[in-house]
């Protein structure tokens, strides 16, 4: 089963990150495959985030497919041009790729540039209209349900809040909406009852981001470093309190992997950590929101 499968058959998917290697290393991508493969609906693979550059994530994604793993893959415009990305498109539905997921890409910072230079030619909206267009013509190499997905940024909206940035993207071809690090369920609550109010989850499919913390200090790290990263200091309490931090972050995601389901409008989840990656499935088991 694909993640436009499980979006269309279940009430809940679950996704997970596979952390892409800095080297030419097939056994680690294929070793994290198997160890999410039992609990997850597919797998994401991120394309250089930070400017840190590791595997091609088209790359990965033909050494899943060849596992039968379902790799969602990431595409940003800041580094190439819209040659290399509709070029990079093309080539990953070659492989079999069924889903990506379109951003426009956190920019370089300065003390990184050296000789790198952010390109920025396409707009993300750019390159969904380019996938959408050829949905629409039928092109014959091309799914009419290939599934296009964008980036937002969850928050707690104000009264009068439309989305009308999102509202645009799925206008320019997105299928569903991959959001921030959040473990707020209140600004969660908030922002989907507009969402839905707004009769976008007609059109889209909202998914949110957690991790099963291994440690406060990463706690810490994640809610300073991590764009948007919403982690209330309840949850950093509760880290530096417990006897086995491991087993308290996979609780922790369990809850609100439990709680997200409830939530009217939430479409699923999709997982990360920075820590030992068989916390992954080890919280989506303990929560059973993905019953065998």
């Amino acid at each position: 089963m694909t993640f436009k499968d499980a979006l269309r058959t279940k009430d809940f998917v679950v996704t997970a990150h596979v952390t892409l290697p800095r080297a030419p290393d097939a056994e680690s991508v294929i070793r994290q495959g198997e160890i999410l493969r039992p609990a997850v609906d597919a797998v994401q693979l991120t394309d250089n985030p930070v400017a840190q550059v590791h595997m091609s994530g088209i790359a990965a994604a033909a050494l899943l497919l060849q596992q039968g793993i379902d790799p969602i893959v990431h595409m940003t415009c800041r580094d190439r041009n819209r040659i290399a990305l509709q070029s990079d498109f093309i080539g990953a539905v070659a492989l079999g790729v069924t889903s990506i997921l379109v951003m426009r890409g956190k920019k370089i910072p300065d003390s990184k540039k050296l000789k790198v230079r952010n390109v920025f030619d396409a707009p993300a909206k750019e390159l969904m209209a380019f996938i959408r267009n050829l949905k629409d013509a039928e092109i014959d190499w091309l799914a009419s349900d290939f599934l296009v997905g964008a980036a937002a940024e969850l928050f707690d909206p104000d009264a009068d809040w439309t989305p009308d940035n999102l509202t645009g993207k799925c206008d320019a071809g997105a299928n569903f909406v991959q959001l921030q690090i959040c473990f707020d369920m209140g600004v969660v609550r908030n922002y989907m009852a507009r969402i839905v109010a707004s009769k976008l989850t007609h059109r889209l499919n909202f998914i949110m981001a957690l991790s099963p913390l291994p440690s406060a200090d990463v706690a810490h790290w994640m809610r300073d470093n991590m764009k948007g990263a919403l982690i209330p200091e309840s949850i950093i309490k509760r880290m530096e309190q417990a006897s086995d931090p491991e087993h308290e972050g996979i609780e922790i995601c369990a809850e609100l992997l439990q709680e997200l389901a409830t939530i009217p409008g939430v479409s699923g989840a999709n997982l990360l950590t920075l820590g030992n990656l068989e916390t992954i499935p080890a919280a989506i088991d303990a929560s059973g929101v993905r019953p065998s």
